[in-house]
């Protein structure tokens, strides 16, 4: 049992019996735990059985700690008071409640998504993607399971919210056949990530040929370059080289032009690697004239090579990430080792923003007058979005208007 599951396990029973006392959905106490104790493994919640950050005077006193705080869309590290617990027990049931009282009742009795965007409207956190990073642990998790009151289905002809609907797909080392391509297309995967290697690493190279046989089978592309795990440790002059490298690649299956390609970063990277990564990425970056760069790495990597501006587009893998998912993950690594089509494959899942692309892009289907009209409503809905993921899919949206007229993304 993984310690992931050890940590539901344990807590199940007081979530389940505060559930039903008091309304508080299963799947939101859970992931809030999570969330705020790193799966029970904080400094707040070992000294102090804190599992939700909850500040001020407990059963058991306070501690003081540090802790972040966002305002303005900045962060901030600064010392708290934070509640202390005599057990776990006592830390669920006072966060049962806090939640219980009137500022958060739009939370009680309801789904556990729902309850989590109230919990964060009305206050819980500073961290402006804190519903986001809660719903993503309810899906990857599937702690929906637990509550009692289950998500509504939307009505007929309603389109579901886009920014919690993720799109499925996969990642392989395998070239895909055209056959298994259309089998995983047909399992429900919209993209897939392969390989841009040199023609020594044949095993794992993405061709035009397999491209063209993705495109065909309905499903996007994201290109990744990865030849060993941790060659990014090397920096600059590794980046350099493998930048060249993948342009070269990219171009010799005809890689749409803006799309983007990630640079992998395969391993426990720590603190004391970032300098290095960074100027790997930027290095890389600097090399494929016409593309975007992107990195695929922990949750801590992402979130500081994000800090840094080391690149644009994120792919995170749940591997080394303690149970969190990065805000800026434009694409979530959540499960390896699956089998699909008979291919030994990883699951994903993305946000927007991914940089993919597929063979038939290029051809102009719209007149850039139509395409420029479509943009300013979506320029406008942007600037009304009540979140990063909506700006996000309304920038992806206005940049496929853009290629389907022809104009520079």
């Amino acid at each position: 049992m993984s310690i992931y599951d050890d940590f539901i396990t344990k807590i199940l029973p007081s979530v389940l019996a505060d559930q039903k006392s008091t309304g508080v959905p299963a799947s939101l106490t859970i992931a809030q735990a999570a969330l705020e104790s790193n799966w029970g493994r904080s400094g707040l919640t070992r000294k102090a059985n804190n599992l939700f950050g909850i500040k001020g005077t407990g059963p058991a006193g306070s501690v003081t700690m540090a802790t972040t705080e966002y305002e303005d869309g900045r962060t901030a590290q600064v010392q708290a008071a934070f509640r202390a617990y005599h057990s776990w027990e006592e830390s669920i049931a006072d966060h049962s409640r806090l939640l219980s009282g009137n500022r958060y009742k739009k939370a009680l009795n309801t789904d556990g998504k729902s309850a989590a965007k109230a919990a964060a409207a009305a206050g819980y956190a500073t961290d402006p993607a804190y519903a986001d990073k809660l719903i993503a642990l309810m899906d990857t998790y599937k702690l929906n399971q637990y509550d009692a009151v289950k998500p509504q289905p939307a009505s007929e002809g309603e389109t579901p919210p886009m920014a919690t609907t993720p799109t499925p797909g996969i990642d392989c080392a395998t070239p895909l056949t055209a056959s298994a391509a259309k089998q995983i297309a047909a399992a429900g995967y919209k993209f897939a990530a392969r390989y841009l290697v040199p023609a020594t690493y044949t095993w794992k190279r993405l061709t035009l040929t397999e491209a063209q046989g993705i495109t065909a089978a309905g499903m996007q592309i994201i290109s990744v370059f990865e030849t060993t795990a941790d060659r990014a440790k090397g920096g600059a002059a590794s980046g350099q080289a493998d930048g060249a490298a993948a342009l070269k690649e990219a171009q010799a299956i005809a890689q749409t032009a803006g799309s983007a390609i990630y640079f992998a970063v395969d391993y426990d990277a720590q603190p004391a690697d970032y300098n290095a990564i960074e100027a790997y990425l930027k290095a890389a970056a600097s090399q494929i004239t016409g593309y975007e760069a992107g990195v695929y790495a922990s949750y801590a990597v992402i979130e500081e090579m994000y800090k840094r501006g080391a690149c644009k587009h994120f792919w995170q893998t749940y591997a080394w990430s303690q149970g969190k998912q990065s805000s800026h993950a434009n694409v979530y690594q959540y499960k390896n080792g699956a089998s699909v089509a008979g291919v030994s494959v990883d699951l994903n899942r993305s946000y927007g923003g991914e940089g993919w692309w597929n063979t038939e892009e290029g051809a102009i289907t719209m007149s850039k007058d139509d395409a420029e009209k479509i943009i300013r409503f979506l320029s406008a809905a942007w600037f009304a979005a009540a979140d990063d993921a909506s700006r996000n899919e309304f920038n992806r949206l206005a940049n496929e208007v853009r290629k389907a007229a022809g104009i520079p993304v």
